[in-house]
């Protein structure tokens, strides 16, 4: 009965070590890319926005497929390979994505009940239940993204739309060097 007690130890302790691997807080060049984009379409909303529709509806999708090519890459390259968690990801986002395809159809209909503000708010829920059960540094940038809808509905500040993504855009690049540290401390170890 120890052996099997043994053994049951020695898998949680693999098991474990697995779960909290450099991938769990999420891959830095994804918080650099996505705090890029996120940022070049928020600040075209302000100074050309008949070009921001055009913008996330290529940058979005390709972006989105990237970010799966690389997560399974990195996933191969550390030797990890947690099918229920890329599944996880994978539903979330494509989740995410059926929300922002209908709150575009909610913005070009002819009844026009949302402006783009409710894209702001869509990926904000997103961003924000992505950081409570993917990776918690997505949870900051999520908040700030409702906070930002929160004084687009409300007070409308001059080129809100730039302030927000510069503000998205920093807290992504935050998360991404903040990432980038955790990585290169677990290695050292």
């Amino acid at each position: 009965m120890t052996d099997l007690n043994n053994i049951r130890d020695n898998l949680d302790y693999v098991s474990s070590a697995v779960r909290s691997g450099p991938s769990r807080g999420g891959i830095p060049a994804l918080y650099f890319l996505w705090g890029l984009l996120i940022f070049i379409g928020f600040t075209l909303a302000d100074f050309a926005p008949q070009l921001t529709g055009f913008y996330f509806l290529i940058v979005g999708p390709a972006g989105g497929l990237f970010s799966w090519w690389l997560g399974a890459r990195t996933g191969r390259r550390e030797g990890v390979n947690d099918a229920a968690l890329g599944q996880r990801y994978g539903l979330h986002w494509l989740v995410s994505g059926a929300a922002f395809l209908l709150a575009f159809i909610s913005l070009i209909s002819a009844r026009e009940a949302a402006g783009p503000e409710l894209f702001l708010l869509v990926a904000g829920l997103s961003y924000s239940l992505a950081g409570v059960h993917l990776e918690r540094p997505l949870l900051y940038s999520g908040l700030l993204m409702l906070a930002c809808y929160g004084g687009m509905v409300l007070i409308s500040p001059p080129y809100a739309w730039t302030l927000t993504g510069l503000v998205v855009g920093i807290s992504l690049l935050w998360a991404g060097f903040a990432q980038r540290a955790e990585h290169h401390r677990e290695r050292s170890q």
